[in-house]
C-alpha cells in the first residue's frame, strides 16, 4: 500500500511544505509570506483528505492514518491562517499550541515517515550522508547563499579569501542565527578554547558542518581574553556574540567569538528549572517525562520528543502530577496569606513615607537647581551677534581659555543646523573635542555625549548593541543610550550632540554606515530587532503576577528600545579624527555626507589677533532647539552663491564621485539658510568649498594637471581653499583633503 502511495506525485507533493510547518510549530522565528503558504499548504491537504469525493490514494492513506478528528484540525489550521495573513503574534501562538494539544504533530509525524525521505535528500544537495536534521542549515547555504559560497569557496581555493567576503557571509549567517550563535566546547588548554557551532533540531543540537570546507568547523580564541577561566569547561554548549574575523591567518574560520560574555546553555531539564521551580516539582517533572538519566538528557531533545510522542496517557499523567503538585502549593499559599495581609498594612505605611521623602528630594532639587539658574548669567539670544557672543564665551567660560576663529565656529554651528555630519579633522591638541563641550557650556539646552570609538567596531551591533533573545531584552551602547535620551519628551526642547571620538579608529562605512542610510529616509528610522518581542513585552506587563525583573526589562523595551526607532530630530552626529597612518580612510559616502572642518594650531600672533577682537562675556545663550533649528535665509536668496557653489564643483564634473551631487547641494542650501545676510552668506563660500568640495578629491597628480591651473584661477577670492589646494598638489601620486 504504500508503495501505491509514494508513486502518488500529488500526495508526496506536500513534504517541504511539511517539513516548514513542523519547523514553524516548534521554533519561534519571525513570521513572513512563506509562513503563510506553507499553512496554506496544509491547509489544501487536510481538505482534500477529508472530502468524500476524492481519489483512491488520499483515500487509503486518510484512512490508515485513523484520524477522527481531522474537521477540527482542519478548522484550527484555517485560524491559524488567517492569524498570520493578520499578523496578530499572540493568536498566532495560541493556535499553534491548541493545534500541538490536539495531535497536529502525530499527523505531520505520520506524514513525513511515510514521504519525508525523498524530499530530505533532495533538500541536502550533495550531503546525502549528513544529519537529516541539518535540511534547514543546507537549504540556507544552497539557495540563500549559494553564489557568495561559491565565490568564497574559489577564493579560499585561490588562496584570495578576503576579509570583506568573510564579513558579508558573518552579516547574513547572524540573521540567520537571529543575532547569536551557539556553540559546543570541544577543548580547553593553556592558550586557547575552541568551540563548534551548533543548532537546535527537533531532536536536540547538531554540529554544523563548515559552510564551504569538508572539515570541521572549528572557532577558537585566546584564554587570555576569559576573565573567569574557570568557569567554562568541555562539553558546554554556551550562547555566544560573534563577528567576523579580522586574523588573517584564520580567514577561514569566518566567526570572532568573545567567550568572556559567553552564556552557558541549560542542557538537562534539571539544569533550565533549578532557578525557577524547587526540587520537588523538578523531581515531578522527571517523573512525568519519565527521564532517568538526569545528566544526559538535552532539555531541547526532550521537549520536542516529547511533543511528537504525545498521547492521551502522557496528557493524563502530567495533568494528575501538576494537579497534586498544585494543591501543595495551595496550601503553601494560604499559610502565607495572614503573613502577608500583616505587612499590607506596614507596606501602606512604608509607601507613605517613600512618597513624602521622594517629595522632599524633589523639592531639594529644584532649590538646588535654581539655586544653579541664579548663578548663571542667561543671555539673550541675538542672532546677528550669536557667532560672537559663543566666540567669547568659548574664551572666558573654559579654564583653558579656548580660542577659535570666528568663521570656523560659523562652520561648525550652521553645519549643526543643517543637521550634516560634522567631522572636525585636525592634529591632536587643536581642540576638536573641546569645541563640542565649549558649545554645549555656552548655549542653554544642550546635552553632550561623547562616544570613544574602539577599533573592533565593525558592524552596526557595535554601535547601536543588540536584541537578547534568551532575557527578551534590548542591550544598548552608551551611543543608543544618548539616542534614547534625546527621545524622551522632557528632553524634546534640548540638542543632543553626539560625538564618535576618533571615529575613524575602525571603519566609519562598516558601524555607522546603518545611522547614514536611514538618514536619507523621509523618516529617518532604525530596526533594532522584530516587532514580535516588543508585542511579547506589552502582554507580559499587563500580567499582574509577572516577575518584577522581567517586566521591568519589558517596560524598558517598550518606553525606550521600540523595534522600530525613529532616529530624534533634536539629535547631531559629530566626528573627530586624526589623520596618521594608524587610522582608516574616510570613504566616499562618508566624505558625501558630511561637512568636513579642519582645525589646526594657531600661531601666537593668530591667537593675540582673536583675543584683541573677543567682548568680554561669561554665561550661557538663552536658547532651546526649536529656536537653534529656525532658518534666516530664504531659498530665494540662496540661488546666486548655489550658482556660484555649482560653478566651482563643475571643474571636477569628470572625475568620479568628485562633483557634488544633488545631496550635497542640498547640504549646502541648508547650510547657507542659517546665514545672518548676503554678505556673511557670500563670506562662508570659502568654507563651502574647503568643507564640501575638496574633501571629495582624489585623483592621480597626473589626471588633475590639465584642470589645476584652472581650478587656482576660480579659488582666487577664496584664500583657505586655494591655499588647502595647492598643498593638495604638493604629490607625487594622488591628489588628495588628506
Amino acid at each position: 500500500m504504500n508503495d501505491v502511495m509514494n508513486k502518488d506525485e500529488e500526495l508526496e507533493g506536500y513534504s517541504q511544505s511539511f517539513l516548514a510547518f513542523q519547523n514553524l510549530l516548534l521554533t519561534d522565528e519571525e513570521i513572513s509570506m512563506n509562513h503563510l503558504n506553507t499553512v496554506n499548504d496544509i491547509l489544501n491537504f487536510m481538505k482534500s483528505g477529508t472530502k468524500t469525493k476524492r481519489k483512491k490514494n488520499f483515500k487509503i492513506y486518510f484512512e490508515n492514518m485513523n484520524l477522527s478528528n481531522g474537521k477540527e484540525l482542519t478548522e484550527l489550521l484555517q485560524k491559524l491562517k488567517t492569524a498570520i495573513e493578520l499578523n496578530e503574534y499572540q493568536e498566532i501562538q495560541k493556535q499553534k499550541n491548541t493545534l500541538i494539544a490536539q495531535g497536529i504533530l502525530g499527523v505531520t509525524k505520520t506524514y513525513l515517515e511515510t514521504f519525508g525521505e525523498e524530499i530530505t535528500s533532495q533538500i541536502i544537495i550533495n550531503h546525502d550522508s549528513e544529519d537529516k536534521h541539518l535540511h534547514a542549515y543546507r537549504k540556507w547555504l544552497n539557495e540563500d547563499m549559494n553564489s557568495l559560497i561559491t565565490e568564497m569557496r574559489h577564493a579560499y581555493d585561490e588562496k584570495t579569501l578576503s576579509k570583506d567576503l568573510v564579513k558579508q557571509f558573518v552579516f547574513e549567517f547572524k540573521k540567520y542565527l537571529q543575532g547569536r550563535g551557539l556553540l559546543k566546547i570541544i577543548e580547553i588548554n593553556s592558550k586557547k578554547i575552541i568551540g563548534v557551532p551548533i543548532q537546535l533540531t527537533n531532536e536536540g543540537y547538531v554540529i554544523l558542518p563548515h559552510p564551504f570546507l569538508e572539515t570541521e568547523w572549528e572557532v577558537s580564541n585566546s584564554i587570555d581574553y576569559v576573565d573567569d577561566k574557570n568557569r567554562l569547561k568541555v562539553g558546554d554548549i554556551v550562547s555566544v556574540h560573534f563577528k567576523s574575523t579580522h586574523n588573517e591567518r584564520f580567514l577561514a574560520s569566518l566567526l570572532y567569538v568573545d567567550f568572556s560574555s559567553a552564556e552557558i546553555v541549560p542542557q538537562t531539564l534539571h539544569q533550565a528549572l533549578v532557578d525557577y521551580a524547587d526540587e520537588s516539582y523538578i523531581e515531578k517533572a522527571y517523573e512525568v517525562f519519565r527521564i532517568e538519566e538526569k545528566n544526559e538528557e538535552i532539555i531541547k531533545s526532550i521537549i520536542t520528543k516529547k511533543l511528537l510522542d504525545t498521547s492521551t496517557e502522557v496528557q493524563v499523567s502530567l495533568s494528575e502530577q501538576l494537579t497534586q503538585l498544585d494543591n501543595v502549593r495551595e496550601q503553601i499559599t494560604k499559610q502565607t496569606a495572614e503573613l502577608n495581609q500583616e505587612k499590607e498594612m506596614l507596606d501602606e505605611k512604608r509607601k507613605e513615607w517613600y512618597e513624602v521623602l521622594l517629595k522632599i528630594d524633589e523639592l531639594k532639587s529644584m532649590d538646588e537647581l535654581e539655586e544653579e539658574i541664579s548663578k548663571i548669567n542667561r543671555i539673550p539670544y541675538i542672532p546677528e551677534q550669536f557667532i560672537s557672543t559663543l566666540q567669547s564665551l568659548f574664551y572666558y567660560n573654559d579654564e583653558q581659555h579656548l580660542i577659535y576663529k570666528k568663521d570656523l565656529i560659523k562652520s561648525f554651528v550652521y553645519a549643526l543646523q543643517a543637521n550634516i555630519l560634522t567631522i572636525i579633522a585636525g592634529p591632536s591638541g587643536t581642540g576638536k573635542s573641546s569645541i563640542v563641550h565649549a558649545f554645549a557650556n555656552a548655549v542653554e539646552n544642550v546635552e553632550v555625549r561623547m562616544i570613544p570609538v574602539q577599533t573592533s567596531w565593525t558592524d552596526t551591533q557595535d554601535l547601536l548593541g543588540y536584541f537578547h533573545p534568551m532575557d527578551k531584552a534590548f542591550i544598548p551602547t552608551p551611543f543608543m543610550e544618548a539616542m534614547a535620551e534625546a527621545a524622551l519628551d522632557k528632553n524634546k526642547s534640548k540638542l543632543f550632540l553626539i560625538c564618535l571620538d576618533e571615529m575613524n579608529l575602525a571603519h566609519v562605512e562598516y558601524y555607522f554606515s546603518e545611522i547614514l542610510s536611514a538618514r536619507e529616509e523621509k523618516v529617518p528610522s532604525l530596526r533594532l530587532y522584530p516587532k514580535r518581542h516588543w508585542s511579547t513585552a506589552k502582554m507580559l506587563l499587563l500580567k499582574e503576577d509577572g516577575d518584577l525583573e522581567r517586566q521591568q526589562t519589558a517596560r524598558e523595551l517598550i518606553d525606550l528600545y521600540p523595534p522600530i526607532f525613529k532616529i530624534p530630530k533634536n539629535v547631531r552626529f559629530i566626528g573627530t579624527l586624526n589623520m596618521d597612518h594608524t587610522v582608516k580612510p574616510l570613504s566616499p559616502k562618508v566624505i558625501d555626507r558630511s561637512f568636513i572642518i579642519e582645525i589646526n594650531h594657531l600661531t601666537s600672533q593668530e591667537k593675540e589677533a582673536i583675543k584683541r577682537g573677543i567682548g568680554r562675556e561669561v554665561g550661557k545663550v538663552e536658547m532651546n532647539y526649536s529656536i537653534f533649528e529656525d532658518a534666516i535665509l530664504e531659498a530665494s536668496l540662496i540661488e546666486d552663491t548655489m550658482r556660484k557653489i555649482e560653478e566651482i564643483s563643475a571643474l571636477f564634473e569628470s572625475y568620479p564621485n568628485a562633483a557634488l551631487n544633488s545631496r550635497g547641494l542640498k547640504h549646502i542650501r541648508n547650510f547657507l539658510s542659517y546665514a545672518k545676510n548676503n554678505i556673511e552668506k557670500n563670506e562662508l563660500l570659502d568654507y563651502i568649498i574647503l568643507g564640501k568640495i575638496l574633501p571629495r578629491i582624489e585623483i592621480k597628480r597626473m589626471d588633475i594637471e590639465a584642470i589645476a591651473a584652472n581650478v587656482i584661477n576660480q579659488l582666487q577670492p577664496y584664500p583657505l581653499s586655494l591655499e588647502k589646494f595647492r598643498k593638495m598638489l604638493n604629490t607625487k601620486h594622488t591628489v588628495n583633503f588628506w
